[in-house]
């Protein structure tokens, strides 16, 4: 009976260290640290940049260079077009040559794909569900038009008036608003079709900014509310305060607004909220986790035990996120951090400060 109770505690002992020891370095792996890289070099000013899954676009018009994601030129592509915007689409860069009527489509390599012809002047280029959608002005109308085959465009929407926001799953399953002015102010419409079937919700005095087109219904998001309309005669709605931005996860909705997350169900009833401790105002998804960022900000791993924030110590231009990359533009200037986790990091000097608290 003795033999046994000393096993029994000798067991115990073992299993509470083998506890601690696991808590400690599962919570090691955890933490997160942003790492200061490099920045770019290259000798004309730099306009916007794109991460994509293997390299990073830059341009510098009228030049477009691709890098690796610590920085280092790739490859050099430069135009002969004296009116060149960049648009970057899934990991693709479309170089629109606007005095030409053509665009340049190149690989995140910087390999040529393909050469699109433009009838009309282009407002946006998108991607959505795996459709790269043109936004076109042409004549005093607006066009939605999708890339086929890599080289033409076939007209999915048209209208008189202007095209807030959209988005396309297919030739009959799309969602659309739309402005329209007149004498008492202006009033937003939103189109949704899905099939046969075809809904409309006028918002007077309301902006439109998002559309998610889902399975039976469209969400979308104004200036003053959250809507997800089911169709002609069901809708639901929610206020939503001083909003910043929207990230849809299935059937859920993140809203950041007021210096808070505040998450949506189906129905758009809040059922939980995280406060961050940050000047931000974008969320994105990292590895299934909420990333958050803003003019000198960023957050990682909102709403976890791991939730961490960092300075760059600088107002930016623009900020990207993707991965675990990071980009920030600033003054003409790029340069790379990247998140990692804190038993990984050899260089300490150039790890950032996390533990700041916003004032």
């Amino acid at each position: 009976m003795e033999f046994k109770r000393k096993h029994f505690f000798v067991g115990l002992i073992l299993i509470f260290v083998v506890v601690i020891i696991v808590t400690i370095f599962g919570d090691n792996n955890k933490k997160r640290t942003v790492v200061r890289l490099k920045g770019v070099s290259v000798v004309e000013p730099i306009k916007d940049f794109n991460i994509n899954n293997k390299s990073v676009f830059i341009w510098a018009d009228p030049v477009l260079y691709i890098s690796d994601k610590e920085g280092n030129i790739l490859k050099k592509v430069q135009l002969d077009g004296e009116d060149v915007e960049a648009f970057f689409v899934d990991n693709s860069a479309y170089l629109y040559e606007k005095d030409l009527g053509k665009v340049q489509v190149y690989s995140e390599m910087g390999e040529p794909l393909s050469t699109i012809k433009i009838t009309g002047e282009i407002f946006n280029i998108s991607y959505e569900n795996a459709n790269v959608v043109f936004h076109i002005k042409d004549e005093g109308k607006e066009k939605l038009m999708t890339l086929e085959n890599g080289t033409t465009l076939s007209e999915i929407y048209e209208t008189g008036n202007e095209i807030l926001t959209h988005d396309i799953k297919a030739k009959d399953d799309y969602s659309v608003a739309e402005l329209v002015t007149h004498a008492n102010g202006y009033t937003s419409v939103v189109y949704r079709v899905d099939g046969d079937s075809k809904y409309k919700k006028e918002l007077a005095h309301e902006i439109v900014m998002f559309l998610n087109n889902a399975k039976g219904s469209t969400l979308f998001l104004t200036d003053q509310k959250i809507y997800r309309l089911i169709d002609d005669e069901k809708i639901y709605e929610e206020d939503v305060p001083n909003i910043s931005d929207i990230f849809v996860d299935g059937r859920k909705t993140y809203i950041l607004h007021s210096g808070v997350i505040s998450e949506y169900n189906y129905k758009l009833q809040a059922e939980d909220k995280h406060i961050i401790a940050a000047n931000v105002n974008h969320m994105t998804s990292v590895s299934g986790s909420i990333y958050v960022y803003g003019p000198s900000d960023i957050g990682g791993e909102i709403g976890t035990s791991g939730e961490f924030y960092t300075r760059l110590g600088y107002s930016l231009d623009k900020m990207q996120i993707n991965g675990l990359t990071i980009g920030a533009l600033r003054n003409g200037e790029l340069n790379f951090y990247k998140v990692t986790n804190t038993n990984l990091l050899q260089d300490k000097e150039n790890a950032l400060d996390t533990n700041y608290i916003e004032r």
